[in-house]
């Protein structure tokens, strides 16, 4: 019996042992993998930011804009495990580089141990259109072989102690499944992250490239607008044959300048003017409207909550992101069905908002807009709110009606979430910043056509671009008032230091020397009582801030009409 006893006793410890054994190896190779895994993990990090960096100068390479490419280059500064990064063009010459040199002739990929730790090379190709432009080179911190050591020397330690433990008790399969969770959470995070990354540096790609060309197209399509207006209001009773030339030419212009405006919505480059409103009433003023756009076999159903809160919000640009909502659920019923708009107060909490991108926790005024339309798949859910993506033939939609919408919302501080099923229909969720001011902003009603016996009041307009200067100073002529023109800021400081003294400034912001905000604050100075209304193609930072158009400021933006110029100048006679 003793000696069963003995081989039994002898039998455990032996399998402890070997059990034991078995699991430091087990370790050991576990380490090894982790290693290699981790070495790889920094691999495709590296290769991820040179690949995007390479993606987000693109474009500037492509124009030989060597500034934009520092600018995007030197921002990798930040990061502390970036050792140096170089871009060279097609053509081997160094366009930018931050940190150590970066020879292409003597530049290795891989891991590379130096003097100062070691470090892990890549390169991407830059491309556009299938065009190479150029190779980023990217060198990016990691471990050297002692660190390796050191980092999975305690590591092997505790996993032996765990593995004797766990030999001699039971594995514990609740500790484990919350390790993998938490490991399932981190990397669902970091993908996360890398896609707002790319996400951010393409909204601001295309913010610099729409911005870049906003302000010199809107110029020029102000007046192709302007002198065919003023070409049809002067010779209404011309030749039909060439006033259809005219006409054609008008709408094509305004498509065109729609385009563009659409492009700044989309990159959050619009300047938004948030008064506080109903969005209730906002919707019953458009019922008629949407009436008119979706047709007869398409009703509209509206929901309004009691005890409805205001909206902080740009009431223009929120009544064209429900008209492109609605013309979007009418082309999802071609047979006709039902829209429904309904509004309601929400409350977003932590989290929630945290399991959102750019969602701050709070009240919002919640408008949801539904249709019974053919629905959406989740794969084309994913990429609804991307520029350019639609799913209509080919010349019945831009594919920028939903980016457009999506972006005034962001821009605003709100929140947009669509939901569909095919066969079900889509909601469209607008979340708007609740307006804590209690008095609701009220929107001045434009007379149908100015008065055009205005000889009572003179306007200077200045501006340097003179097709527009010239076409402006036309249109006021043709609503009645008296006109002064100026090419810069000194010149109009010239003209009312010679004695002008006009009523209304009329003023570009963008201008060489002087910006319409200086020449704003100067005019003012000398005549206190003058009003101010900035025409502009596109300002970033003038007269907008965060977005947002600063306090007591008119804006019209260009191209516009001369019942548009009219009605601005009226409203700034009542405001």
């Amino acid at each position: 019996m003793k000696k069963i006893r003995l081989f039994l006793e002898t039998y455990r410890v032996s399998t402890l042992f070997v059990s034991v054994a078995l699991l430091i190896a087990g370790c050991v190779v576990m380490a090894v993998i982790a290693d290699a895994a981790h070495e790889k993990q920094v691999r495709e990090s590296a290769q991820t930011q040179a690949q995007i960096l390479a993606d987000s100068i693109s474009a500037a390479l492509a124009f030989d804009d060597e500034d934009a490419i520092r600018q995007y280059t030197n921002a990798l500064s930040a990061n502390r495990d970036v050792v140096a990064v170089a871009v060279y063009d097609d053509k081997g010459r160094r366009v930018a580089q931050y940190g150590e040199d970066l020879d292409p002739a003597r530049f290795k990929t891989g891991r590379q141990n130096a003097a100062g730790g070691a470090s892990i090379g890549v390169s991407a190709p830059v491309r556009q259109k299938g065009r190479d432009l150029g190779t980023v080179f990217f060198r990016q911190k990691t471990d050297t072989y002692g660190g390796r050591v050191a980092r999975y020397m305690g590591a092997a330690l505790l996993l032996t102690f765990a593995a004797l433990l766990l030999t001699v008790t039971t594995l514990d399969a609740r500790a484990l499944k919350a390790s993998y969770e938490r490991l399932r959470i981190e990397m669902a995070e970091r993908e996360k992250a890398e896609a707002a990354l790319r996400q951010s540096q393409k909204m601001e790609a295309v913010g610099r490239l729409t911005g870049g060309i906003a302000h010199d197209f809107n110029n020029m399509l102000a007046v192709v607008l302007g002198n065919n207006e003023l070409l049809l209001r002067r010779f209404p009773d011309s030749d039909p044959k060439l006033l259809r030339f005219v006409t054609g030419s008008q709408d094509a212009a305004r498509r065109a300048a729609t385009l563009t405006h659409r492009l700044l919505a989309f990159s959050r480059r619009q300047p938004l003017d948030p008064k506080t409103v109903s969005p209730a009433q906002t919707i019953l003023d458009l019922t008629e409207l949407l009436r008119r756009t979706l047709g007869e076999t398409i009703s509209i159903e509206t929901v309004n909550a009691a005890g409805l809160w205001k909206a902080l919000i740009d009431v223009g640009q929120l009544e064209t992101a429900l008209v492109n909502l609605a013309v979007n659920a009418r082309d999802a019923m071609p047979d006709g069905g039902k829209l429904t708009l309904e509004t309601s107060n929400v409350f977003l909490d932590r989290n929630f908002a945290d399991a959102q991108e750019d969602v701050v926790p709070g009240q919002y005024v919640l408008v949801a807009v539904t249709d019974t339309g053919s629905g959406m798949t989740p794969e084309v859910i994913q990429q609804v709110f991307e520029p350019f993506f639609t799913t209509k033939p080919v010349g019945q939609g831009t594919g920028l009606g939903l980016s457009q919408v999506h972006g005034f919302v962001k821009q605003s501080g709100g929140h947009i979430a669509i939901y569909s099923e095919p066969g079900h229909g889509t909601t469209v969720k607008l979340y708007l910043p609740r307006s804590l001011d209690t008095t609701e902003t009220p929107v001045l009603e434009p007379s149908r056509r100015a008065d055009r016996n205005r000889k009572d009041l003179a306007v200077l307009v200045v501006d340097d671009e003179p097709g527009v200067r010239d076409f402006t100073a036309e249109a006021l002529v043709e609503l009645g008032y008296d006109v002064f023109s100026a090419d810069s800021g000194d010149s109009a400081l010239a003209l009312i230091e010679g004695g002008a003294k006009p009523d209304i400034l009329l003023t570009d912001v963008v201008m060489p020397g002087k910006t319409g905000r200086a020449l704003a604050d100067m005019v003012s100075e000398t005549l206190p009582n003058i009003r101010v209304l900035f025409m502009t193609g596109y300002t970033q930072n003038a007269i907008v801030h965060n977005g947002v158009l600063d306090r007591g400021i008119h804006l019209m933006v260009k191209p516009f009409t001369l019942d548009q110029l009219g009605h601005e100048l009226e409203a700034l006679g009542r405001a």
